[in-house]
């Protein structure tokens, strides 16, 4: 990998480390083409009336692939608030259809024109042109990605990377343990408290002291 390839990967990275931006990116790549799809239960249902508004619990549960039960307490919080109402159906009067408020369309409207001014601000330092040239640039890194060569490639680096990291670890660990090991040891000894810095105590030098002033000899003949 060269400097200009890491420098990007950390730009890249320095992008995601932002709350906002990755959040938004997520959200867009995971639902941009189906945001009926998109966030919780509830928002999810609302999205969903509001490309097809006016349909019945069946067709909800059909679309949305949950539950009917989940359905009904979806469409009951929802009607809570004032957000969807339901109507007979013109066909079948036994069927009751849901239809968004207008409180449910000024919702959906909001957050649509939320997500639009932060996509306008996240890209606001750059031209039209630079924007479809850095989409035309990532574009091609995806495609480039797609290669089974190249994923195969990466895939191999990143494990040799993680067996690496994980010997090293082990290497380290062990050394830790040694280290605290030979730490106890010491330390039941006395030796990290002698007055070399080495082993014995500072008992051990006091009594050797006390040794030498009595071993028969009088220090001031020599």
């Amino acid at each position: 990998m060269t400097h200009d390839s890491q420098e990007l990967l950390a730009l890249f990275g320095k992008l995601l480390q932002q709350p906002v931006f990755a959040s938004a990116a997520f959200q867009a790549a995971r639902f941009g083409r189906h945001p009926q799809n998109q966030g919780r239960g509830q928002e999810r249902l609302l999205r969903l009336l509001a490309t097809r508004d006016g349909i019945s619990n069946a067709e909800i549960a059909e679309a949305l692939d949950i539950r009917p039960s989940s359905v009904s307490t979806l469409v009951g919080k929802l009607e809570d608030s004032q957000l969807i109402e339901r109507r007979p159906s013109e066909d079948d009067k036994r069927v009751q259809l849901i239809y968004l408020t207008d409180d449910g369309r000024k919702l959906i409207s909001t957050g649509r024109e939320l997500r639009d001014d932060f996509s306008e601000a996240a890209f606001a330092g750059l031209s039209t042109q630079e924007q479809q040239q850095l989409s035309d640039l990532l574009k091609k890194l995806l495609a480039s990605m797609q290669d089974d060569d190249i994923m195969d490639s990466t895939q191999r680096s990143m494990a040799e990377m993680m067996r690496q990291a994980q010997k090293l670890h082990h290497q380290f660990g062990n050394y830790g343990r040694q280290m605290r090991a030979a730490q106890r040891e010491m330390q039941r000894r006395g030796g990290w408290n002698g007055p070399w810095g080495g082993f014995g105590s500072w008992n051990d030098h006091d009594q050797s002291k006390h040794h030498d002033d009595d071993d028969g000899f009088d220090d001031d003949e020599f």
